[in-house]
């Protein structure tokens, strides 16, 4: 004699069945999905922020000169190709940096 209802036994062999498996298992794979293309776009957004950057860039290159690592006018021509605004889509050549003065020696 079955004690259960039939409620359950409706239920359990819809759990069971290889159609509800499968349209659960593709409902995972979605949500899954779709939440690492979420935190994907909120790092790749979080990237995309170059100020901070050239900044901080700013401030190692200042200490570099601070040091003596390199010159003043290296600094002054690093700090102007850092202050000019990076154009997308657009073929912009790099400047080169001319060495004015010997490089400086610490064997002193």
């Amino acid at each position: 004699m079955n004690t259960a209802p039939n409620s359950t036994n409706w239920i359990w062999s819809l759990v069971s069945s290889s159609t509800f498996q499968s349209v659960l298992g593709v409902l995972i794979l979605l949500t899954v999905c779709g939440i690492a293309i979420s935190l994907l776009s909120k790092l790749r957004d979080s990237n995309t922020q170059d100020a901070p950057m050239d900044e901080m860039l700013r401030k190692n290159f200042e200490e570099m000169r601070s040091e003596g690592v390199i010159n003043e006018a290296e600094f002054r021509n690093i700090a102007s190709l850092l202050a000019e605004a990076p154009r997308k889509n657009s073929a912009v050549k790099p400047k080169t940096i001319e060495q004015t003065d010997a490089p400086n020696s610490d064997e002193k």
